[in-house]
């Protein structure tokens, strides 16, 4: 029973994400929306899920690394005020946002360094401070599925005519039933499983001394660096949580959420 309500409170985290950005696409507020926003709608599922508000920080400063900040945490039912919390002891959850758009799907890019980042942070944040971490990719149908996954309609010509690349299809549960699912083919498809409850391992190194985790360690510096050191490399598991249907016409943007930890 319990990890049921966890997978439901998963799903209602990446369902109430998509509805709100639909929400400001029908409104005609989209140039005004910013990955910072989508904490209002992750706080509100949340809350309706049975989390007191009191327990939610937006933005909170990291207690691990100088001058950043994290976008959502959660701390136990003990802490009263968590604003004024300074200490990260009772801090359960942790969560960081990002929504995919053309430059996401850049190798190399600023942004592909910046979603980088974020899986990293909270890679260390497990590893050093044994927090649950989180981290979710929203967006437009079309950008998330071109940007992140990195699933493209490919056409290939046969003589004069052309056929689109078929999607996978995974085995049904119930026969007849037909599940698709996504087919990743970007800079993110070693990072992520699409595919609910699936883990996902890689390792990064410093090797690049021009991106990833070398440029990583240049720019994050710890707050206590006696108790926390960098090493050349970290193993990390990514297991997705949550996810968006594939060719859900009924929806106009698709999400997902992943369980980040150092191994």
């Amino acid at each position: 029973m319990q990890n049921k309500v966890i997978e439901e409170k998963f799903a209602a985290i990446i369902d109430s994400a998509c509805y709100w950005l639909g929400y400001q696409l029908k409104i005609g507020r989209e140039q005004l929306i910013h990955e910072a926003s989508l904490r209002y709608p992750l706080a509100d599922s949340i809350t309706a899920n049975g989390t007191a508000i009191q327990r939610i920080v937006l933005e909170q400063l990291h207690p691990l690394f100088k001058s950043k900040k994290i976008d959502l945490v959660i701390y136990d039912k003990t802490v009263k005020q968590p604003e004024a919390e300074k200490d990260d002891q009772n801090l359960n959850e942790v969560f960081e946002l990002k929504l995919a758009k053309s430059e996401t799907g850049k190798v190399h890019g600023d942004e592909h360094q910046r979603v980088f980042d974020d899986v990293v942070r909270l890679a260390y944040y497990n590893k050093w401070g044994k927090k649950q971490c989180y981290f979710m990719m929203c967006g437009t149908y079309e950008n998330f599925k071109s940007y992140f996954v990195g699933e493209q309609n490919v056409i290939t010509t046969r003589g004069k005519k052309n056929f689109v690349s078929q999607k996978t299809i995974k085995t049904p549960l119930i026969p007849g039933q037909v599940i698709e699912e996504w087919t990743p083919d970007g800079p993110y498809k070693d990072w992520f499983s699409f595919v609910l409850g699936e883990p996902q391992t890689i390792i990064f190194d410093d090797k690049d001394p021009d991106w990833g985790l070398s440029q990583f360690q240049k720019k994050y510096k710890v707050r206590d660096e006696k108790m926390h050191v960098f090493s050349s490399s970290i193993n990390i598991q990514t297991t997705c949580m949550a996810i968006s249907s594939v060719g859900d016409k009924n929806k106009t943007h698709a999400a997902g959420i992943w369980r980040i930890e150092s191994k």
